[in-house]
């Protein structure tokens, strides 16, 4: 006869999650006064903002406020993304002959003209046996079924993971990879076939020849900057480039704009919703932002905005 033991396995996994999100934010209140690489975007001459979020990058790296705390779910997903890195990790140190850096061991920083530094950590970069860096590497891991559309079927990378990763490359000045890395296979019904290619390695069919699953697969985006400096990508051994309508310019123009928000008492333009090959996004990140109200309702009032924030997040100033 079997006996109940004293263990609670599930509870010793999330005490182990609550311990390393401890680490993370110890790790982020460390970095308060640095806006971070992870929080990438462009601003264009004209004054739009695409990609990151200026608004979102300030309450993170000037305010030290999570705007958004992961629920139990997300902090599964975010998991996999962290294991996505030490999988590739694993794999490339088995067919690389140089030596291998990542994150902490080859970080980015650079000050914007009021003196704010702007620091991110490199996912992994090959080097040459000497350390010189090489090849830069950005992941991403494909845990939605629409985001596997996207960025395999449609040919377009995340605007803000392709902002992300030209950001490294352009301080690193190395050439970069953009890499979608999915493990799972994803189903869906018949009334979404059509938006699903017939012929293609990633997709598998039913017994009518129709798309039924998106099946695990890697995609894998090169990256350069052209003569302009304007931000160039192609799936990885293709010819053709397609030409980003933003570079290297408007990424600074971004940080910079985001450095002096409190200076100006200026909140600056909501990003516009816009795709990588600068066609129209079908959906606004502003929808799916926790500070979309205190935004809509404050808009292009920054005392009141600033308020709102810092009350909501840390019971300080005062909730209008």
């Amino acid at each position: 006869m079997s006996t109940k033991d004293n263990f609670n396995l599930g509870s010793l996994f999330w005490s182990g999650i609550a311990d390393d999100r401890a680490g993370h934010m110890a790790g982020e209140a460390a970095k308060l006064g640095n806006l971070r690489a992870g929080d990438s975007g462009a601003m264009t001459k004209q004054g739009d903002v695409v990609g990151g979020c200026p608004r979102r990058a300030y309450v993170r790296s000037m305010l030290g406020i999570e705007a958004e705390v992961p629920e139990q779910n997300n902090l599964l997903m975010f998991e996999v993304g962290k294991a996505n890195e030490v999988i590739w990790l694993d794999k490339l140190k088995r067919s690389w002959p140089g030596l291998i850096k990542q994150e902490e061991e080859i970080p980015i920083s650079w000050t914007t003209g009021n003196g704010t530094k702007v620091t991110g950590r490199p996912d992994i970069v090959l080097c040459n046996a000497e350390g010189k860096p090489l090849l830069g590497i950005e992941h991403k891991a494909v845990c939605s079924l629409w985001t596997a559309r996207d960025v395999t079927f449609e040919g377009t990378p995340k605007l803000k993971h392709l902002l992300q990763a030209a950001h490294y490359m352009w301080k690193l000045n190395v050439p970069y990879r953009l890499v979608y890395t999915q493990y799972v296979q994803y189903s869906f019904p018949d009334w979404a076939a059509k938006m699903f290619p017939a012929k293609h390695p990633a997709i598998s069919l039913n017994d009518k020849g129709q798309p039924k699953a998106v099946l695990p697969h890697i995609t894998i985006y090169e990256l350069a900057f052209d003569k302009a400096g304007l931000i160039q990508y192609r799936i990885e051994g293709e010819t053709r480039w397609t030409t980003a309508a933003v570079g290297r310019d408007d990424i600074e123009r971004y940080y910079e704009f985001a450095s002096v928000m409190a200076e100006r008492k200026a909140l600056g333009p909501r990003p516009a919703p816009v795709k990588a090959d600068g066609s129209k996004a079908g959906y606004s990140d502003c929808n799916y932002c926790p500070l979309v109200d205190v935004c809509n309702s404050y808009e292009n009032k920054w005392e009141k905005w600033h308020d709102e924030i810092k009350a909501r997040y840390t019971g300080q100033g005062q909730s209008k």
